[in-house]
């Protein structure tokens, strides 16, 4: 349980100033007898090598005092035995909870030493229990930090896989943990060093703090009526603490997904191995934190999206909305009051209250403009003047509202031949490509393909509830050969297509739709031409490599999973 190795750094630099202070040397040892660390001049002196009856003899008294080194009982059978480079040596047992978990030694090799130690023994004897208790104590520390650490990490981990919003708080209403649909349905305050109070109401915080277990009670959150479930934490009989559990889907209202992202992404989740997918992710871990605006480039489905929000899930924005823009989608007449929000009044029709604009809404977060070569010519000189001002003025408004929001935008378009056109301002271009992200298509990655295909093959096997776990030789060798038009989106849609046809456990050529083969005809080879040929590469393939005797065909056959009779006749043609 307990193992000296694990804090070996630590004990090093703790026994090297206590016996530099005390100019003595010292040497500590586990309980299998190995020499885990010590001074380097004890080092030099008696080397690795450790003569193990003399450390079980101290594990089994406690403490031993050789004051007579090599020519001791305990000295029988030790290579220094009548020849020791010792004068004198004290060692203890070091115990957690009563378990031994090593010997501490301190040694003189210096007859003034050995006087010394000596002279003051009942002094050395309390330095080397302190030592000991020391070195128990630090590790016994160590170990329950790292245990607290593994179970606050697993609760962590079990709160966070919850779509509801759960928090765990001490006896005193203060917030320890929490997960992220807490942090989101309570984004009034950060909930770090937070209390209860600040955002339940009166009467749930006392019952709570009483160590009332509540179920299903009703409780009003930020003008929602929600369920909300309390269950108290005791030890020996005494109020710890409490686990706090509010049922989302008792909200009467719900975020609006359109409007706002609440998925976490991470740079993890965008997959390759490739050195400009790698690279890429470098230098959106560099710019996370910037306030800077970013443009995302790159053809149509190669992640332009999963990129943005990555960025603002890692970013110190991560606990504030991420707002989602298609301009694509937008009406041109609305997207003025869309993106800036309107006043009571300011149209016809126009909502009572007014409404704040998608940039209101992001404050503090990111707002994320996808599809941005579709915005309409005359709003593009409205969004340059928000990117240099920071503040937004709503339809039929007169006052300007200041706002803090990272953009970043996305576009497949070349914006640069848009500015030649008169089709896009370059003043506002050049404001949103301070930090310019191209996220290259799929045909110039070929070393990710493989790895996309088999995580959405795991997704859509799970979805599906399909037991399929791989790729057949042939089916990769097309994926890899095809330019994918479509990139990672059509990918995703071939492999969605094929776990939904497949009947055996690994894809094979006959579940991928028809179009896409006929897609993928390479220009010498009409398609069932190249499916032969993959077929015939195949086989040699495997019987290369198991034989082409009689048992190498049998297992061949059975790997390419068709008959040995089969296999005979397609060696035949």
């Amino acid at each position: 349980m307990f193992m000296l190795e694990d804090y070996k750094s630590e004990i090093h630099k703790m026994i090297q100033d206590i016996c530099t202070a005390l100019n003595i040397d010292a040497a500590i040892f586990d309980v299998k007898n190995h020499l885990v660390d010590s001074t380097e001049y004890y080092l030099q002196q008696k080397g690795q090598a450790v003569h193990a009856p003399s450390i079980e003899e101290v594990i089994s008294n406690g403490k031993v005092i050789v004051s007579n080194p090599g020519y001791m009982q305990s000295c029988k059978g030790c290579r220094f035995k009548d020849n020791c480079p010792a004068k004198i040596e004290m060692l203890n047992c070091i115990k957690i909870k009563n378990e031994p978990i090593g010997v501490f030694s301190l040694t003189s090799f210096t007859q003034e030493g050995c006087n010394r130690i000596i002279q003051n023994e009942n002094m050395y004897i309390n330095i080397l229990n302190l030592i000991s208790q020391l070195i128990s104590f630090y590790i016994d520390k160590r170990y329950t930090e790292n245990e607290y650490s593994y179970y606050r990490k697993a609760f962590q981990e079990t709160i966070d896989s919850s779509k509801d919003s759960i928090l765990a708080v001490d006896n005193n209403g203060m917030i320890k943990q929490f997960n992220y649909s807490a942090l989101k349905l309570f984004s009034v305050c950060s909930l770090n060093k937070a209390c209860i109070s600040e955002i339940l109401p009166a009467n749930i915080n006392n019952k709570i703090l009483d160590g009332s277990c509540m179920l299903n009670e009703i409780s009003e959150i930020d003008n929602h009526n929600a369920k909300l479930s309390v269950y108290p934490i005791d030890i020996n009989n005494n109020f710890n603490g409490a686990v706090i559990r509010a049922h989302n889907e008792s909200f009467s209202k719900k975020l609006d997904k359109r409007i706002y992202d609440t998925s976490i992404v991470t740079l993890d989740s965008i997959k390759g191995k490739s050195d400009a997918i790698q690279n890429l992710k470098k230098k959106a871990s560099k710019i996370a934190d910037s306030t800077s605006t970013v443009l995302i480039t790159g053809e149509t489905g190669t992640g332009k999206g999963l990129l943005a929000r990555a960025i603002h899930f890692i970013s110190n924005r991560s606990n504030y909305p991420l707002v989602l823009v298609n301009c694509a989608t937008i009406p041109e007449n609305l997207f003025e009051s869309e993106l800036f929000g309107f006043e009571e009044g300011a149209f016809t029709g126009a909502k009572k209250g007014g409404k704040k604009g998608k940039f209101e809404l992001a404050q503090n977060g990111t707002i994320f403009l996808d599809e941005i070569g579709e915005l309409p010519f005359h709003i593009q000189s409205k969004l340059l003047t928000v990117l240099q001002d920071h503040t937004i003025e709503r339809v039929g408004g007169t006052t300007s509202i200041p706002i803090d929001v990272r953009v970043i935008a996305a576009t497949n378009q070349n914006i640069e031949e848009m500015i030649k056109e008169k089709k896009f301002r370059a003043d506002l271009f050049y404001r949103l490509n301070v930090i310019p992200l191209n996220i290259p298509p799929l045909r110039q990655r070929q070393e990710d393909i493989e790895i996309l295909a088999e995580e959405f093959l795991k997704k859509y096997s799970l979805e599906l509830k399909r037991n399929i776990i791989s790729f057949s030789p042939q089916v990769l060798e097309i994926f890899k050969s095809y330019d994918w038009p479509g990139n990672i989106r059509e990918l995703e849609n071939i492999v969605e297509y094929s776990v939904n046809m497949e009947e055996k456990s690994f894809i094979t050529l006959e579940s991928l739709p028809e179009k896409f083969l006929q897609n993928n005809l390479n220009s010498n080879l009409n398609i069932k031409d190249k499916i032969k040929h993959i077929e015939v590469q195949t086989i040699k393939d495997a019987l290369d490599r198991y034989g082409w005797n009689l048992e190498g065909k049998k297992r061949a056959a059975k790997e390419l999973d068709i008959s040995l009779r089969t296999l005979y006749r397609k060696i035949k043609d």
